[in-house]
Formats: structure tokens, C-alpha cells, sequence
């Protein structure tokens, strides 16, 4: 099914593509979790990134995926409800290469069913995730990307003491 072609390409080679093949819609579908981040670029923010769990990918077309996000998360990145956010989901599908998918997030319309329910902040949201690209690849850059949301996270921080410092000033 979808692993014949991993484990055929991976000793350096890429897989990628810009459609979902029945064999990438497999790997895809074949795992119930795996992260997603969602990348903020906005005034302020020179380059932000929002990880959450995605969950329950169920492959629609060849370019639609619906998965459930956190839905704080996706909020945190997306600022409004109806926004669309570039997003990277990636998938480890064995022997030492990772699934990564390119796309672009938007929260999927509510039913009336859901809006009349009271919603739980921390909840999972149903998004639209629309494919631009996708790559199977070895997962050397793994620490690479570990690095760089490391990185982001420290970023973060940084601005956050730093608004603190700059309030404990004025108040001064």
C-alpha cells in the first residue's frame, strides 16, 4: 500500500508531489494523531509558530484533508475564527522518513448543531486543510526543525519578558 514506496525511496531520494495519491491518502488516513504547525507572519511578529495535534485525518480530495485541531491553538495562530493560515503537518511513516504535507488551514463552517452547543475553549475544531505541496523524505532535518521551533518558542519568551519589564516600567 503506501509504505512500499517509502521504504523504495528512502535512501536520500524525495517523493513529492502536489495532488493526494491513494497511497499518500493512506498514510495520511493511517494515522489517527500527528502534529501540525500553523506559521503567524503578521506587523510585530517577524515569524511565529503555533503547534498543535492533529487529529482524525480524513482525506476528502485529491487537494482537501479535514482533520481536528486544537482549538486554541489554531485560534492563537489564526487570530479570527475565519482566517486562513499557512501550515505544515508532519507524519512519521517509518524507516527513518517523514510525510511532510504544505497547506493552507481555514476553520471548517460550524453546523447549527455545533453553534447552539456551548463550546469548550480547549476543544478540538474541524479544519480545512487544502494541500499545496507534500514530500516524503529522511527525517535528518528532524533536529533541524526541532531546533527551529526551539528557537521560535525562546523567541516567544522574550517578547513575553519583555512586555512584562516594559509594563513594571510604567508603572513605575
Amino acid at each position: 500500500m503506501g509504505h512500499a514506496i517509502v521504504h523504495h525511496f528512502g535512501d536520500g531520494a524525495a517523493v513529492w508531489g502536489q495532488l493526494i495519491t491513494p497511497s499518500i491518502a493512506h498514510l495520511i488516513q493511517s494515522h489517527r494523531d500527528f502534529p501540525i504547525d500553523f506559521s503567524r507572519v503578521r506587523p510585530g511578529i517577524v515569524f511565529e509558530v503555533e503547534t498543535a495535534g492533529a487529529l482524525l485525518p480524513h482525506v476528502i480530495d485529491a487537494s482537501t484533508l479535514r482533520v481536528h485541531v486544537g482549538a486554541t491553538a489554531f485560534r492563537h495562530a489564526a487570530g479570527r475564527t475565519d482566517a486562513t493560515v499557512e501550515a505544515v503537518a508532519r507524519i512519521d511513516v517509518g524507516g527513518d522518513c517523514t510525510l511532510k504535507v504544505w497547506g493552507k488551514a481555514t476553520a471548517e463552517e460550524p453546523s447549527r448543531q455545533e453553534q447552539s452547543r456551548s463550546h469548550d475553549p480547549a476543544s478540538a475544531t474541524p479544519i480545512i486543510f487544502t494541500v499545496t505541496f507534500w514530500e516524503i523524505a529522511r527525517a535528518t532535518e528532524a533536529r533541524f526543525d526541532q531546533l527551529l521551533r526551539e528557537s521560535a518558542e525562546k523567541d516567544r519568551e522574550i517578547r513575553q519578558l519583555r512586555a512584562q519589564v516594559a509594563l513594571a516600567m510604567c508603572s513605575q
